[in-house]
């Protein structure tokens, strides 16, 4: 009876000491783990500095002599977002004229395409290919930048 007492007492001391080996392996991969950012890559962090505005507004472009006519989703101080049936490539320059409502205003001005992607929520909606498009604005003409950063300041809740 003994025996068979001091047999499960260090099969008990031997199953504590390995589960305290298992615990402190796991506490140690853990801390040996590090969090790895690569170079190029986005980090998760909001890149933009300025805060984009959700609003819709009529926007006529030009590209090489052609005029179309779309809408905004978004739109900052530093760039807007248009929804366009044709992918425009990065970094082609635009002409735009942005009409701001109830005030029979046109900003003009000139940007660049940063980004362009299918838009497969709009294409639901719309029923033909959509591309979100992303543009920087570089210039405006006369006021323009002005007009802009009153509406957008003027209207922000």
């Amino acid at each position: 009876m003994a025996i068979l007492a001091i047999e499960s007492l260090i099969i008990l001391i031997c199953v504590m000491i390995f589960s305290t080996l298992i615990i402190d392996e796991k506490k140690h991969r853990r801390r040996e783990m590090r969090a790895v950012k690569l170079k190029g890559f986005w980090d998760g962090s909001e890149r933009r500095t300025v805060d984009r505005l959700n609003v819709t507004l009529e926007v006529k472009y030009s590209v090489n002599a052609k005029v179309v006519i779309s809408k905004s989703a978004d739109i900052s101080t530093k760039g807007i977002r248009i929804l366009l049936d044709e992918k425009i490539e990065k970094t082609t320059p635009l002409r735009l004229e942005i009409k701001i409502p109830n005030q029979n205003r046109i900003i003009k001005a000139d940007g660049e395409v940063v980004w362009s992607e299918e838009s497969i929520e709009d294409e639901k909606i719309a029923a033909k290919r959509l591309f979100n498009t992303g543009i920087k604005f570089s210039s405006f003409q006369n006021a323009d930048e002005k007009k802009l950063f009153d509406f957008i300041y003027n209207i922000q809740p």
